[in-house]
């Protein structure tokens, strides 16, 4: 762990990743802001904001300007892969990934709960809508893609995911990695996989989640 100058500082990123490793905030949730953390343990400002940047450097969490702080591992390990991820390129990175949820979508419709394919319906209905899901319930986005990763009911294939979901992010930010959809086409896509997961056809779900995932991303192409 990342080495903070006071005890109480110390004891503020204990408490944080007490909270985050006990489930109190979801993979993916978003935490509550700086200023209601510092009411509730009772410390300045600036002790949460070093605790954060602290987390966020074990992986664990990831600020989002302008949306807020998302828990991103219950545990310091998809830090550490997703600075291996990021050593490779873009392109590989991708292939993973759509590797990891053909995967997935497979396990998905062999053994997915119904309570866990309706929220995964839940988030599909909501973007249908014209809704954020992801920012309606405090969520990150691509909130689909990590339910579909979550029915798998695999935690090593989640774990691997979100690390290189983390890493994408970073090249989104930093404009290497695109959307390659429209948003109409992405619902489709989604739509389909659903329904495939809903049947309960490993098939058909892991065929409409190479599809899907071989354009849903690109890497953006640098210019001359």
């Amino acid at each position: 762990m990342t080495a903070m100058g006071s005890d109480r500082a110390r004891e503020t990123v204990r408490r944080l990743q007490r909270d985050i490793t006990s489930g109190r905030w979801p993979l993916n949730s978003r935490i509550p802001t700086e200023a209601e953390l510092a009411t509730e343990l009772g410390v300045g400002r600036s002790t949460v904001r070093e605790a954060v940047r602290s987390l966020a450097h074990l992986g664990m969490l990831e600020p989002a300007p302008g949306r807020g702080t998302f828990v991103r591992s219950l545990n310091p390990v998809r830090g550490v892969l997703a600075d291996f991820a990021a050593e490779h390129s873009w392109s590989d990175i991708l292939a993973v990934r759509q590797a990891l949820e053909v995967q997935a979508a497979f396990l998905a419709a062999q053994h997915g709960s119904e309570e866990r394919v309706q929220r995964l319906r839940a988030a599909h209905e909501a973007d249908a809508g014209g809704h954020d899901p992801a920012t309606e319930r405090g969520q990150s986005p691509g909130q689909f893609h990590a339910l579909l990763v979550e029915l798998a009911d695999n935690r090593l294939l989640t774990e691997l995911h979100t690390a290189l979901s983390t890493t994408l992010r970073v090249g989104s930010t930093r404009g290497r990695i695109v959307s390659g959809q429209e948003a109409d086409a992405r619902r489709r896509d989604h739509a389909v996989l659903l329904e495939a997961i809903a049947a309960g056809n490993p098939a058909a779900a892991a065929a409409a989640a190479s599809t899907h995932a071989g354009h849903d991303l690109v890497v953006q192409k640098a210019e001359d």
